[in-house]
């Protein structure tokens, strides 16, 4: 099958999408991508990389078509600038590609906008498209800025209608998901639950090596330090806790992080609170490994409280036992599971409350939480059968736009 992905994100910027354009490389399709220049989380361009010019390259036998895009600097003018560049430049580009591709695979983390060049190619040559939605919209605006402008909201909402009206089939990465996107189109089948998997799993190795102290209660945060992640309760609970035996790692980069790092130097919590930057995705098992207990906090929001954050996945896969402060559909799993201690408190005194509950917990028990996430992850979240799936998924398109057209 020869598939283009479109995604304003992409190799070497960390997102899942590089492992599962590998994995269907893999698998023997012809896979091309179609993205923009790699400028997140930090919002300047790579080395090697600038706005001007298309800057194409091949990486792992899969063509990567780059066009130009405004960088994310800080700033909602300059997010909104950064968003409609890439509109406009793979606009102009996606109708130059010459290959006849049998799909589009659109993965969409914010902003849903990205999905627009692929249905101009859609339009015109007759492509069916897949839409993988990991942000819902209009609901995400409303979550990350604070914007809750009926007009502003409108306008969206009907490009999202847009959107997904010529999207032949669209991938839910959580189930509280589906009913939103069902009120938003005609043929309701053509929403279905795909979850995430983890691209990484338990790590194998028995090096005697130690990542941190053992002797402490270490928890772990990998991923983006951003907003939504509220790891500013981290640093007002270690304010006010002080606690010697419990040491959190945040690890990971983000527009958050020069600010909280700023905060815990202020509070005199360097002790307490350790940054360790960004990790090689291949790394983090090893660092998990080593984990008493994975973080996961979400800030109060419906739309957070809908969705299923890629790290619980990871966590999981590498059977780390969970200390979260989360609602909703994340709560749900780690309580259906048995992997870990949640609270839907998210507050200060949530968190305090939660590390209080865990520095009780014996090591017999906090292995049978940690075979519980690795149960779960198998049962639910294993890569190979979601593949499967996803394969089938595009087969029945492609299927369906053959005799459609």
């Amino acid at each position: 099958m020869k598939i283009l992905i479109v995604s304003q994100y992409f190799y070497p910027e960390n997102f899942r999408i590089n492992g599962l354009a590998l994995e269907l490389k893999n698998r023997g399709h012809d896979v091309d991508v179609l993205t923009g220049k790699p400028n997140y989380p930090k919002g300047e361009y790579y080395e090697g990389y600038s706005f001007k010019g298309d800057e194409d390259e091949r990486w792992n036998g899969i063509n990567i078509y780059r066009v130009p895009l405004r960088a994310r600097h800080k700033g909602a003018v300059n997010l909104v600038r950064n968003y409609l560049s890439f509109v406009h430049n793979a606009n102009k580009r996606i109708c130059k590609l010459n290959k006849e591709y049998n799909l589009i695979y659109v993965f969409e983390v914010s902003p849903i906008t990205v999905a627009l060049p692929a249905i101009k190619l859609k339009k015109k040559r007759n492509i069916p498209v897949i839409m993988n939605v990991q942000d819902l919209w209009p609901e995400n605006v409303v979550a990350v800025t604070g914007i809750d402008n009926p007009i502003v909201n409108g306008a969206i909402g009907k490009l999202v209608n847009h959107i997904y009206k010529y999207t032949d089939l669209i991938l839910a990465s959580s189930p509280a998901f589906i009913s939103n996107i069902q009120n938003r189109v005609a043929n309701k089948d053509k929403v279905v639950y795909w979850p995430q998997y983890s691209l990484v799993r338990k790590s194998t190795k028995k090096d005697d090596i130690k990542v941190f102290d053992n002797s402490k209660i270490n928890v772990v945060f990998t991923g983006n330090i951003g907003e939504a992640q509220g790891l500013d309760l981290v640093v007002e609970a270690t304010k006010k806790m002080r606690d010697d035996s419990v040491v959190f790692h945040l690890t990971g980069d983000g527009r958050k992080r020069e600010e909280l790092e700023n905060a815990v130097k202020k509070n005199n919590l360097e002790k307490y609170v350790k940054f360790h930057g960004f990790v090689e995705e291949e790394k983090i098992p090893c660092i998990l490994e080593e984990a008493s207990y994975a973080l996961l906090i979400l800030k109060p929001n419906p739309v957070f409280d809908m969705t299923i954050p890629a790290k619980l996945q990871t966590y999981i896969a590498c059977a780390c036992p969970i200390l979260a402060c989360v609602k909703g559909v994340s709560k749900k799993i780690i309580s259906e599971g048995d992997m870990g201690v949640c609270t839907d408190d998210v507050s200060v005194e949530g968190l305090i409350n939660a590390v209080e509950k865990i520095k009780k917990i014996d090591s017999n028990r906090r292995k049978e939480m940690s075979l519980n996430a690795l149960k779960y992850s198998n049962k639910y979240f294993e890569k190979s059968t979601l593949i499967n799936k996803l394969e089938s998924y595009m087969e029945g398109v492609c299927q369906i736009s053959k005799v459609k057209h």
